[in-house]
């Protein structure tokens, strides 16, 4: 589903270089999305905003490491033999599609959970045949979604992946890890990178990719102490939640631990966070939802599984944060190939450490902050970006080219980068053409050098939201813009 704001979305991500195809010289392949100079400042963004939340705000450590793993690593983790979406082919045109999604576009239900069989009855049941050709489907089967590789020449080659997720990467220095932080549980690690899946037949633009980037932090934990020293800082956040039993209640994170909705206080702690992230990135939180996975759709390793879901006007729910008890099972996995023990010792007490994981896509929780700033108005369509997400805090114009006001402007400009303010300059067409691309792409502040900037040393900065204007003294900008 495609609507105006979708259309806006687009059309701006395209035109000003947030977002836009890859390969497009070629024709394009789907799965595969750029981003552009504007984009990539955004996205940097982001990701320092995470890192503010967890490095710093929860004292994790952050590590990366390799897109690229020895077989080894996914046998151990179960990635080579289960990491399967269930597809069937058009018996007539050859398209392939994901068999869950198709069902789910086609009879408007989730297909959360099921399993070949039922999937297969449904697609049967309900004459479901190809969108692209009204072709009849072909049973279904497992596919394998890793990209598969090679590492060395000749025979000495040894079979590899590139990675579906950081998180194994991560688990595989826990010793190492262990010993940098200095023997502590819990403690916590953050790795931001890309990450690689084969989709079947990935649609929705930035929603499902083929090469995405991931921000995931694995939480080692004592097996029987998952509990948060600042839970009370979130306690009160007001969520909305849809329990595995299809209810949704709105409540509070502290009330959701206490009623037992929410089994685990660490991971109640980190949706609470999450939610205030999420916020901080410009994502409206009354567009979030909670969600708690079905006992048939957990892994069965987990014990207990959420997400956070935004609430999309255009493509309906889209997961953007996912948080689990892992339990052991990824350590032990580890230990267990590679004969390498991954027990801890605190007091005489031996264990293999849990894992409470909490995994952010960085690419749908972009297209949610777009979605979420999307403004419209006498301007027309423009992006109206919290300060820190901004790709540029600030844009400098000269009033006009000539009378010495470029000149004084450009020395404006290299002030403000001087200070380790990212800001753009432009001087090409009118004042009123320059604020439109300005605001266009979400810049807060515009800051204009006119003929009274010759005689007082002011400049008039223009607010993005407010649409207000005041004159502030050149040595002042600085500090105003913060």
């Amino acid at each position: 589903m495609q609507d105006k704001n979708t259309d806006n979305i687009l059309d701006i991500s395209k035109r000003r270089g947030i977002v836009y195809p890859s390969f497009e010289i070629y024709g394009g392949v789907s799965g595969f999305y750029d981003y552009g100079p504007i984009g990539t400042r955004i996205k940097k963004n982001v990701d320092d905003l995470i890192r503010e939340y967890y490095v710093i705000g929860e004292g994790c450590v952050e590590v990366e490491c390799p897109t690229v793993s020895p077989e080894q690593v996914w046998v151990a983790s179960g990635h080579v033999k289960n990491f399967s979406d269930m597809t069937t082919e058009c018996l007539k045109c050859g398209q392939p599609y994901r068999a869950d999604h198709l069902i789910e576009e086609d009879l408007k239900i989730s297909c959360d959970g099921m399993k070949i069989p039922e999937l297969q009855k449904l697609i049967d049941d309900n004459n479901i045949a190809c969108p692209k050709c009204r072709g009849k489907l072909d049973k279904l089967y497992d596919y394998n979604l890793m990209f598969a590789t090679s590492v060395g020449a000749g025979k000495g080659a040894m079979t590899a992946y590139l990675r579906p997720e950081t998180a194994q990467t991560t688990y595989l220095a826990f010793n190492r890890l262990w010993e940098i932080t200095r023997r502590k549980i819990p403690f916590g690690v953050l790795q931001i990178g890309k990450s690689f899946r084969n989709e079947i037949s990935p649609r929705q633009g930035m929603l499902r990719l083929r090469e995405f980037s991931q921000a995931e932090v694995q939480f080692f934990a004592e097996p029987e102490n998952k509990t948060m020293e600042n839970f009370g800082d979130v306690a009160g956040i007001s969520v909305r939640i849809l329990s595995k039993d299809e209810k949704e209640i709105s409540t509070t994170i502290g009330a959701a631990f206490e009623d037992k909705i929410i089994k685990i206080q660490m991971i109640a702690y980190f949706l609470g966070r999450s939610v205030q992230l999420f916020g901080d990135m410009g994502i409206n939180t009354e567009k979030l939802r909670l969600r708690q996975h079905k006992d048939d759709e957990r892994a069965f390793y987990s014990s207990e599984t959420w997400d956070i879901e935004f609430m999309s006007g255009a493509f309906g729910r889209i997961e953007i944060v996912g948080i689990s008890d892992r339990g052991d099972y990824d350590l032990s996995a580890h230990q267990k190939l590679s004969k390498q023990s991954m027990e801890v010792n605190i007091e005489g007490r031996k264990f293999i450490p849990h894992v409470v994981e909490v995994a952010y896509g960085i690419d749908r929780p972009i297209y949610c902050v777009l979605e979420s700033c999307l403004r419209e108005d006498e301007r027309g369509a423009y992006f109206a970006f919290p300060t820190r997400v901004a790709p540029y805090k600030a844009a400098v114009f000269p009033l006009v080219k000539k009378d010495g006001l470029d000149e004084r402007a450009l020395e404006v400009f290299r002030l403000l980068r001087k200070s380790g303010v990212y800001a753009i300059f432009d001087r090409s067409g009118s004042i009123g053409k320059r604020y439109a691309r300005a605001d266009e792409v979400g810049i807060p502040y515009c800051l204009t050098v006119d003929y009274d900037t010759l005689t007082d040393g002011t400049v008039t900065v223009r607010s993005r939201d407010s649409k207000e204007q005041k004159r502030v003294k050149i040595e002042e900008i600085v500090r105003q813009l913060d």
